[in-house]
């Protein structure tokens, strides 16, 4: 193939520029394939307003789009085939693959697209062939399928707690990860449902998709006392925490009831919280961390959105192209109107 690609790299904080660089070349076990949809995570906002990445690098990673070329020895895929995609892939075979923990698997943060999801083309190595592609459901478009990955993401955490049906569920923040969440616990038939946010039309739409309970603690409302109004003072059984910061996570410790769980879903870059053993011990909570996705959610995530079960069209408030990603980046990290934003390359 002669055709070139073009990729958005990131150069520093407001500094990204598309350029033009051959297409790469495939090994026997190995895809190439042309991004159509490239969702912008929290995590590729975080990296370009710091600057925590080496640069010049091309960011992105909830990818769909279509193969146009194929290593001879890849069976299970052909030429044309539409797929989602997700940018790391455990070996599958290792200690922590074996617990459910390709996260932690040394393999894992060494795989990645090639060069990122936000490009044209992304040659797609073959842990990740293996492990990750996955044919997109009839039926679903790009944008849809491009949340494979963030939606695992939820599900493997969801999946770690001890959330039993009937079960209250208090999530912190309605951006779209906390959003996901809610129709997560709707889905999986959940009692009450919290949410609390600083944005109302934010917490609109986690009303929407079912959320029973909106709290915006800029209203001066406490939350701890909310939760305990609501539960008589027995808390929640599950707090799920997406957004990282130690003040937030104390308070989870605040809110969760007799034999409660907390999910640890977001990084906290701002310091430490004190945490009491016997609050572990008398109430036997737990905490449960859970980073990134595995391949054990990639499919159910995927027939959920085809099912109905979790409404993704709605979260996506704006498209831009490549040359737009700055602009895409920018309104992101200032969400006054937009929640999910998708790049069509």
């Amino acid at each position: 193939m002669k055709e070139n690609m073009k990729a958005a790299f990131y150069y520093d904080i407001g500094d990204f520029k598309v350029e033009e660089l051959p297409l790469p070349k495939i090994s026997a076990q190995e895809a190439l394939v042309r991004v159509k949809s490239c969702g912008i995570c929290g995590t590729d906002v975080h990296k370009a307003i710091h600057k925590t990445v080496k640069t010049p690098i091309v960011l992105g990673h909830e990818v769909s789009g279509e193969i146009i070329d194929l290593g001879e020895k890849v069976t299970e895929f052909k030429v044309g085939d539409k797929v989602a995609l997700a940018h790391h892939a455990g070996c599958g075979v290792c200690h922590y693959c074996q617990k459910d923990h390709h996260s932690l698997c040394d393999q894992y943060l060494k795989t990645n697209l090639d060069p990122g999801g936000f490009s044209t083309h992304v040659r797609v190595p073959e842990p990740n062939v293996r492990n990750t592609m996955l044919h997109i459901p009839e039926g679903l478009s790009f944008d849809e399928a491009a949340f494979m990955e963030p939606l695992a993401c939820c599900l493997r955490g969801f999946r770690k707690t001890r959330f039993r049906k009937g079960d209250s569920v208090f999530i912190y923040g309605a951006g779209p990860i906390g959003l996901l969440f809610v129709q997560i616990a709707k889905a999986f038939n959940a009692s009450d449902i919290f949410c609390t946010e600083l944005m109302d039309y934010r917490l609109k739409y986690a009303e929407s998709f079912g959320a029973s309970h909106l709290i915006n603690p800029s209203d001066n409302i406490g939350v701890v006392d909310i939760v305990n109004e609501i539960t008589r003072n027995n808390g929640v059984d599950l707090v799920i925490v997406t957004v990282g910061h130690p003040a937030i996570y104390n308070e989870s410790t605040k809110i969760i009831g007799r034999g409660g769980d907390v999910l640890f879903f977001a990084e906290s870059l701002q310091g430490t919280f004190p945490l009491d053993p016997n609050l572990i011990y008398k109430k036997e909570a737990c905490f449960v961390g859970s980073y990134s996705s595995s391949p054990n959610e990639y499919a159910t995530g995927l027939n959920m959105i085809k099912n109905g079960k979790i409404d993704v069209k709605k979260l996506i408030t704006h498209n831009f192209n490549l040359e737009k990603l700055n602009d895409a980046i920018n309104l992101a990290h200032n969400p006054k109107s937009s929640l999910k934003i998708m790049i069509n390359p």
